[in-house]
């Protein structure tokens, strides 16, 4: 019979990985808790109809990717593929507008999009987000982005910038999408068939299309820019976001045709770039989002947030050396006195010292278990020796070896601990 594979798209987490997930929970929990963020959870899945407003029924997400099913009650229901969306419903439906504004609430966990696989993307993936609602401020804008460039930095991710460019509000965007319209226009043949349509339904998703023909078609100084389209008042807000952001010493550059992925962003966007990751060197993206809780049934609130992709960051800490290995056991029982109630005993104790220790399960040989000892990543082994409450103890970095009473083991222990987890 052949064996059950994982389901195309996604992936195991091997415990060799895992030391690398926690570092990055562990980051993201502090540098959250110290910018005063709250931790909301939500559902895996919602109505299917919150995404397709939120989103955008033209966003490829919407409209190719979405893992979507009826329940048996003929609901329609959809696999979050991100979290925005889901954080502004629970924003909207539990009324956290009355406990003070701005709200600002951080998620992490696995989302769904059925794309095409490949490295850093996978169809079962996993993000981390802020979003902070109620505050129309670029200097909020700057908050976030020195959040996530603080957890970057604190993962060792040096060779970071961000990429902004600035979308504008209702007026800003009408001006523009009529300029862009116009441009269009002269290159409608070299377009593909989706940016043809897109051309009249949604056409700043032009701008972020990948098939060579549109990104040769707009590879033009003619195309606009939105910022030369922008109100006095959206002007005004991006320039003073500059400021802060150089106030702040956060390391930027403009580009004119970054529009992000989904249909709610308003005003500034942005992602940051870690060089390491070549041409794919996107790690997070975010931007303002000043109309979607209004327009999902809530009072009339800006917002702007971030969603960064796990597996990305992981990969970024991996080229850049900062990924991080399980760190192994600190002790090593063995049981050469033959006493396994003893032995359970003593690791009970060892444990409650705060070190990480196993022993052999097996019935193995001393030379096994001194094996199984190396395997493990042990910084000690105890030998439990025949004579009442003796240990041996052997460091197996320096294979120094000393014969001692239990109890003094356990006046050491503190110092046996794993450097990794002092």
């Amino acid at each position: 019979m052949d064996p059950i594979r994982a389901v195309k798209g996604t992936y195991d987490i091997l415990p060799e990985k895992t030391a690398s997930w926690h570092r990055i929970e562990s980051v993201v929990n502090d540098v959250m808790h110290r910018f005063g963020y709250y931790e909301i959870r939500t559902p895996l899945f919602e109505e299917t109809g919150l995404f397709a407003r939120s989103i955008g029924e033209d966003t490829d997400i919407v409209g190719k990717e979405m893992y979507t099913f009826r329940d048996l009650g003929d609901r329609s229901l959809t696999l979050r593929p991100e979290g925005t969306a889901s954080v502004v419903r629970a924003f909207i439906e539990h009324r956290l507008d009355q406990q003070g504004l701005p709200q600002k609430l951080w998620y992490m966990g696995p989302m769904f999009r059925q794309e095409r696989p490949q490295k850093g993307r996978q169809r079962q993936f996993h993000q981390f987000g802020v979003e902070a609602i109620g505050s129309p401020s670029p200097a909020l804008d700057a908050e976030v982005m020195l959040l996530f460039d603080t957890i970057a930095g604190e993962l060792g991710l040096d060779d970071r910038r961000f990429l902004i460019n600035c979308l504008g509000g209702a007026e800003s965007r009408t001006a523009y999408r009529s300029a862009l319209v116009a441009y269009l226009d002269t290159v409608t043949d070299n377009l593909c068939e989706d940016c043809r349509r897109r051309k009249a339904t949604n056409p700043l998703r032009v701008l972020d299309c990948k098939v060579p023909s549109c990104r040769s078609a707009l590879d033009n100084p003619d195309v606009p820019e939105p910022v030369h389209y922008l109100t006095d008042d959206d002007r005004s807000a991006f320039e003073n976001l500059q400021t802060y952001l150089s106030a702040l010493g956060i390391r930027y550059a403009l580009n004119s045709r970054l529009v992000r992925g989904l249909d709610y962003y308003t005003g500034t966007v942005f992602e940051m770039q870690y060089a390491g990751l070549g041409s794919q060197s996107a790690i997070m993206g975010g931007g303002r989002y000043d109309r979607l809780v209004g327009e999902l049934g809530g009072p009339d609130l800006p917002a702007v947030g971030f969603a960064c992709g796990i597996e990305r960051l992981i990969l970024a800490m991996e080229t850049a050396g900062t990924a991080i290995a399980e760190s192994g056991l600190d002790v090593f029982l063995v049981d050469a006195a033959l006493k396994p109630d003893q032995a359970l005993k003593y690791l009970k104790t060892i444990r409650e010292q705060g070190l990480a220790a196993d022993m052999d399960y097996l019935g193995r040989s001393m030379k096994a278990c001194m094996k199984a000892a190396a395997r493990s990543g042990a910084g000690y082994v105890v030998i439990i020796e025949p004579a009442d409450d003796m240990v041996s103890v052997k460091n197996l970095s320096t294979s120094e070896q000393r014969t001692i009473p239990f109890e003094s083991f356990l006046a050491e222990a503190p110092l046996m601990k794993n450097n990794e987890r002092k």
